[in-house]
């Protein structure tokens, strides 16, 4: 009988105990102790700035303690960045605030009346007086149809080692879709986006047969938006 009360007892302070724990756990004071960034991302903006965000998250925040901390609010916070695409908070056990920070990647840089980059979403941001990366340029002004399909042009030519850096510019003419190779003076047609796997074979061949030749120097057009033909012109 003894022993069963005193287990009871062990089992009811345990508890109490964890109850205080938690308590005293839950009322320690915040502090911004670090933030992480994601690799291969370029990092737009002074490492400080996101400090000074968090900062002001933090005495925004509806208390300095753990337990009123709203992670959620803080993550919003940091999104609302123009250059930030996402942002992911924790608090350790002493009460010390980390936050992971993913940058956004441009894949071309519009430019315009306005010079911005678009990510991989087809969504705009401007450019940073910190960071530059260098991306495909786009002119004139795409709306959001061409911008997309821009996209995904540019996307699928990443994939191709020789195509990534030979293609330096685009732009949507009556014709189509027109790429601009990089230390050549002609043009090429691309069109519309279909079949862009046979349209980069084909031009690869081209290229491969003429690149040496003093007659692709003469060329001011090759188009690919024939069905398996490249067609120049002078």
């Amino acid at each position: 009988m003894l022993k069963m009360i005193i287990s009871i007892l062990l089992f009811v302070f345990t508890i109490v105990l964890g109850v205080v724990m938690q308590q005293r756990n839950q009322k320690k004071s915040v502090t911004l102790k670090h933030v992480t960034w994601e690799d291969d991302r370029p990092i737009w903006m002074p490492k400080d700035s996101v400090n000074k965000l968090l900062t002001l998250a933090l005495s925004d925040s509806v208390s300095a303690f753990k337990s009123g901390l709203n992670l959620r609010n803080i993550e919003q916070t940091l999104k609302q960045n123009v250059w930030i695409e996402d942002a992911q908070s924790y608090v350790s056990i002493d009460g010390g605030l980390g936050v992971h920070v993913t940058t956004k990647i441009p894949v071309v840089r519009i430019q315009s009346d306005s010079n911005y980059y678009v990510d991989n979403h087809g969504e705009p941001f401007p450019l940073s007086p910190f960071k530059s990366v260098q991306v495909p340029f786009v002119y004139g002004n795409p709306n959001e149809e061409q911008l997309h399909a821009l996209i995904d042009v540019v996307e699928q030519i990443s994939k191709d080692a020789f195509m990534s850096d030979h293609i330096v510019a685009y732009e949507w003419m009556s014709d189509g879709l027109i790429v601009e190779p990089r230390h050549q003076d002609y043009s090429i047609v691309l069109g519309t986006p279909n079949e862009l796997y046979n349209k980069i074979k084909n031009y690869k061949a081209f290229y491969a047969k003429m690149q040496d030749s003093s007659v692709l120097k003469t060329y001011k057009t090759v188009n690919l938006s024939f069905h398996g033909q490249v067609v120049c012109s002078k």
